[in-house]
């Protein structure tokens, strides 16, 4: 499973169980006293409802409660609420004999309190794997991925994912590696290419992963070494059925991809704490940038309209995680025909690669040069990070015409989110003229990250800022 699932798992159903323990406490107390204060015994009451918290939460971690629970049917979810339930009982009566309190709290109390937890914990939790399946699959966040496969296995390898509660990934292309059957389609997902084809390919759509299985018959045509590391290359995460080869790569794991156990290859496997912590960093960030962004766009907002006609706010499309599009927003810095302009400045372009650039752009106005200078522009991609397109600190955003010029390996600068800020903004960017050094800074950045490494970079770019040290 992807980390970022195995999350939203774990933490979704903890936060259920919890939340059961909480109702049927209060509840309980109700029915058995029939008010909400505890009489005498409020004390022993309290110690009881902390111990089941603190034991619902251990018995789900040490009985692993939370795995393969969108695999489980009825009964098997009923038999997981008892274990979890039986760890509570077994705990409170632990500290009944160690206390000798035992004789002063209610029996009816527990009755209700044990019967009301159960129904919400059970029933919550088939509630949620329906409202959690129903809402992933049809999100932007649903996992695309290429089934690579042969003609032989590609029907039964879909038909046993159909039988998977796959909630949080789909099938959205298929490559045949020993027929050449691109063009066509099984039970209505598209063979969008072959073996010779595939990288270029997926080079251009959006895909989080590739799953491979494939016949031992078909190696002879198809060098799983050699697309493991092109994909990897792409910063694309590689699912190899387990059966099929081990392969020797520094960041591989083992889990489930619905019914399949597959090895998971990629070029850095990234803890799931700090991918929260980052998250969290981009909440917090940005919800204070758009304060920032909201008083200053008063004054701005003047500014550009008394300069040129036009909007305030200039949004293009940008390419995001692991080919996603979306419009990142900014202070128009432009005249409003900057984009039919551009075709006639082309021959003047300092870059050298898929990139735009030129010194004293006609293009800009003059509160365009000001901001630009300071990278106010930029304030409204604050709320890009909080709608999770953006991080406060990742690889720079590319057009969608930038990405169509990749060569297959650059495609890993989008294995992450983009940033409004990153080594290449922290690298002197008005002194860099070569696209692979833009790329080089960025491949930096993602096999270096850490939390540590994002801070350095916040830090090192609001004295950039300040300074005027902004783009050209």
């Amino acid at each position: 499973m992807f980390q970022r699932e195995s999350l939203i798992k774990h933490y979704v159903f903890l936060s259920i169980d919890t939340l059961a323990l909480a109702i049927a406490f209060v509840l309980a107390n109700y029915l058995r006293f029939k008010e909400m204060r505890l009489l005498d015994f409020e004390n022993l009451y309290v110690i009881v409802f902390a111990i089941s918290i603190a034991a619902c939460i251990a018995g789900n971690i040490i009985l692993k409660l939370d795995k393969h629970i969108f695999d489980r049917g009825a009964y098997q979810e009923f038999l997981a609420v008892c274990k979890s339930a039986f760890c509570i009982g077994v705990s409170v009566m632990i500290y009944f004999f160690l206390s000798q309190q035992g004789i002063h709290y209610s029996r009816l109390q527990w009755v209700y309190y044990f019967s009301i937890y159960f129904l919400i914990a059970y029933f919550g939790h088939q509630a949620m794997k329906r409202i959690i399946a129903k809402y992933y699959k049809g999100s932007r966040s649903c996992k695309k991925i290429m089934l690579i496969t042969s003609s032989d296995k590609v029907e039964d390898i879909l038909e046993k994912f159909r039988r998977t509660n796959n909630w949080y990934f789909e099938i959205t292309c298929i490559t045949i590696v020993d027929r050449d059957l691109e063009g066509g389609e099984i039970q209505r997902i598209p063979i969008i290419a072959n073996t010779d084809t595939m990288l270029e390919r997926a080079k251009n759509i959006a895909l989080d992963g590739v799953f491979i299985n494939v016949s031992y018959e078909s190696h002879s045509v198809f060098d799983v070494r050699r697309t493991l590391h092109d994909f990897q290359e792409m910063g694309v995460i590689v699912h190899v059925n387990i059966d099929a080869l081990e392969l020797d790569v520094t960041d591989k794991v083992v889990e489930n991809l619905g019914f399949f156990k597959v090895v998971s290859y990629a070029s850095r496997l990234r803890e799931p704490g700090q991918l929260v912590l980052k998250r969290c960093m981009d909440i917090v960030g940005g919800t204070v940038g758009i304060i920032i962004t909201l008083f200053i766009g008063i004054f701005v907002g003047v500014a550009i309209k008394l300069d040129s006609p036009g909007p305030v706010i200039f949004y293009q499309k940008r390419v995001g995680k692991n080919g996603r599009h979306f419009k990142m927003y900014k202070f128009r810095s432009m005249y409003t025909d900057a984009e039919e302009r551009k075709k006639e400045l082309m021959q003047k372009n300092e870059m050298h690669g898929a990139m735009f650039k030129i010194t004293n752009d006609p293009r800009i106005t003059k509160v365009g040069r000001f901001i630009r200078k300071y990278s106010i522009d930029e304030l409204p991609q604050f709320f890009n990070v909080l709608k999770g397109d953006m991080s406060l600190v990742g690889t720079r955003p590319p057009t969608v015409e930038e990405v169509q010029k990749y060569k297959t390996e650059q495609k890993r600068r989008l294995s992450v989110t983009p940033g409004m800020t990153g080594l290449w903004q922290t690298s002197g960017r008005s002194e860099i003229y070569d696209f692979d050094e833009i790329v080089k800074l960025d491949l930096e950045y993602i096999d270096k990250w850490s939390i540590g490494l994002d801070i350095k970079l916040l830090v090192k770019t609001i004295v950039v800022c300040v300074r005027g040290d902004g783009a050209k």
